[in-house]
């Protein structure tokens, strides 16, 4: 008896035994194969990480980009489909600019679309519309994944009240998963994946999903600040080569009129200006002179600025009207430009053997006139209206042919307003007055020198503040 109870106890521990060493070896078991399954998706998503960085290092398209990061992701956690959507910072919508092909369920099934006609065309009906379809950056799914902290899982889709309105037969067993792409402090879009057929994402899906996100992050958001940048540079350049374009089409040369010592300076602020100056035949013995200046800079200014130049050079020949080269001007160009916009035009006309000159003032700066025998400074301000703002009727009223003398040693300058309004580190403007003296100190100097030497005396009065106008200046030295 007492051998039986030894052995049915020998018996019992050895079962013991073997059910342990069992539990053990299939603990041991999935432990491994949860191992390997970890470590095949760590490879997965060190490839993924390794491709990215080619994909940013070759800066290959965007569109590409943009697929590498859907399909990738994908692939690292099994997932069954992805998309992957921009915030377009003009429009505030959410833009779809990728997703697998398969479909990601991800927004509500139109009706229209349902009903119209088989599984598989539905499908294919549905892929496009989720495909082109931009979402507004709130109040759906997208949008409030794109507002979130942290990723979303939601282990049943069709929970969501995005997709409570209408029957869906695509969101049956459908597990969502959306993370926010965050660079910086900036929100540039959302990144989600599905699985489908009763599958769910495990912790560890979830965490490695959250990686690819933060990382996807870093690499769009790299690749739009380079592609701002480039267009930056593009835009730049295009600038560059539209200001070169702007300054040929300024007079090379003076006038050829042996009683009149012509000379001029521009200098814009930007690389486009809205500063003009011009000289332009009218016949054999007489020469026009022109100069402008656009209300505002940059290219808006500039375009303004080449209208004018082309619609004074069509009608310059043969008129002795300075006045109604103006009007024309003005009825030409007021169609076509901004409410907010105008423009101040000053035209006049010399002529060889005489010291009569004509001239039409649209709400341009006066000339300073230096008379030589007298020593005396004269503005020389008849009214007149700055084109653009009127069709027609008040600025023919307006502006009129005025008329005045220049004797031998007599000067006349005309310029823009950038080089009166020019201030100092004090904020105190260069000034009407402060010209006239520069003007009545050097009248003794050629019209070139006279030129250098205002030019360079606004310099020093606005040292160390930037230039914030186009300046134009012309001296017209009677000899």
């Amino acid at each position: 008896m007492e051998h039986f109870l030894y052995g049915a106890a020998l018996v019992i521990l050895t079962g013991v035994a073997v059910f342990l060493w069992r539990r053990e070896h299939g603990v041991a078991l999935r432990h491994e194969k949860e191992k390997d399954a970890i470590e095949r998706e760590e490879r997965r998503m060190f490839g993924f990480l390794h491709g990215l960085g080619e994909e940013l290092q070759e800066d290959t398209s965007p569109a590409n980009m943009h697929s590498y990061i859907v399909n990738g992701v994908v692939e690292v956690i099994r997932a069954d489909a992805g998309i992957l959507y921009l915030l377009d910072a003009e429009t505030s919508q959410l833009v779809p600019v990728a997703q697998t092909e398969s479909l990601a369920p991800v927004i509500p099934l139109p009706t229209e679309i349902l009903t119209s006609g088989g599984s598989g065309k539905v499908e294919r009906a549905y892929r496009n519309y989720v495909r082109l379809s931009p979402l507004p950056s709130d109040g759906n799914l997208l949008g409030e994944t794109l507002g979130m902290d942290e990723g979303v899982y939601l282990p049943e889709l069709k929970t969501h009240s995005d997709f409570q309105t209408n029957k869906n037969p695509f969101l049956d067993d459908v597990a969502f998963l959306g993370a926010p792409l965050v660079y910086g402090q900036k929100r540039v879009g959302v990144l989600a994946v599905v699985k489908k057929g009763d599958k769910e994402f495990t912790q560890n899906d979830r965490e490695v999903f959250d990686s690819v996100a933060e990382q996807s992050a870093y690499a769009l958001g790299s690749a739009i600040i380079h592609i701002e940048v480039n267009e930056k540079r593009r835009l730049e350049r295009e600038l560059e080569q539209a200001g070169e374009i702007q300054k040929v089409l300024l007079p090379r040369v003076s006038p050829e009129l042996t009683d009149y010592d012509v000379s001029a300076e521009y200098r814009a602020a930007r690389i486009l200006s809205g500063d003009y100056y011009d000289y332009l035949r009218v016949d054999d013995d007489r020469y026009g002179i022109a100069i402008g200046d656009v209300c505002g800079k940059g290219v808006a200014a500039s375009l303004i600025m080449a209208m004018c130049r082309t619609n004074l050079r069509g009608r310059t020949s043969e008129n002795l009207s300075p006045a109604s080269v103006l009007h024309d001007v003005n009825r030409l160009i007021f169609p076509d430009i901004r409410e907010d916009l105008f423009v101040s035009l000053l035209y006049l006309i010399l002529e060889r053997g005489s010291n009569e000159i004509t001239l039409a003032r649209a709400g341009h700066e006066p000339p300073i006139l230096f008379h030589r025998e007298t020593g005396e400074i004269e503005l020389i301000e008849p009214p007149g209206l700055a084109a653009g703002i009127d069709e027609g009727p008040v600025f023919k009223r307006s502006v009129k042919d005025h008329r005045f003398t220049m004797d031998t040693g007599d000067i006349l300058l005309l310029y823009t307003d950038g080089i009166i309004e020019s201030e100092n580190r004090m904020g105190d403007e260069y000034g009407v007055e402060r010209l006239c003296e520069i003007v009545k100190m050097h009248s003794g100097t050629s019209s070139s020198e006279l030129i250098q030497i205002i030019n360079e005396d606004v310099i020093k009065f606005s040292e160390g503040t930037a230039q914030t106008d186009d300046i134009t200046l012309i001296a017209i030295e009677k000899r």
